[in-house]
């Protein structure tokens, strides 16, 4: 069942982050299908948060106020197994206050972690400094545009 299942996870953190709870069960039950169809062995009900959700973290993150439902520990499950880093829109700054709360945790964040508006202008100096160390950079009060400078660092 290893392989039917872990496509349904890697789908799911590769393509699934911008859309609704209801769509990316949809996504999962259409995935399901498929594979089944394909005759690839796959265990019924499979999920990514059944695959990837290791209940210790989920309780660190929930210390950390990120809220317990399934929809934003799915999210944070996508945050922290994707390769490129993560643009999250936050009308309710709920993703803001769970970062800087995680970043207080010592085990999650080892090397540092700074904050920074995207109108400040040492933003590029230390975002540089803090990639270059290896620490946690938040860029909070992003608009509709993103500056060009930032190009580069995005697309890694």
């Amino acid at each position: 069942m290893l392989v039917g299942d872990c496509l349904v996870a890697a789908g799911m953190i590769a393509y699934s982050g911008p859309f609704t709870s209801i769509y990316r069960a949809e996504l999962e039950a259409e995935w399901y299908q498929k594979i089944s169809s394909l005759g690839i062995k796959i265990s019924k009900g499979i999920s990514m948060k059944k695959i990837m959700e290791d209940p210790v973290t989920t309780k660190i993150w929930t210390m950390a106020q990120l809220p317990s439902d399934d929809l934003s520990i799915e999210n944070a499950i996508i945050t922290f197994s994707s390769r490129r880093w993560p643009l999250m829109i936050d009308p309710q700054n709920q993703a803001n206050k769970f970062i800087k709360s995680l970043a207080k945790m010592d085990d999650q964040c080892t090397h540092g972690f700074k904050a920074m508006k995207l109108s400040d202008p040492a933003l590029m100096k230390n975002l540089e400094l803090s990639i270059q160390h290896g620490e946690w950079f938040l860029v909070e009060n992003v608009g509709e545009e993103l500056d060009p400078s930032l190009e580069p660092i995005l697309q890694k």
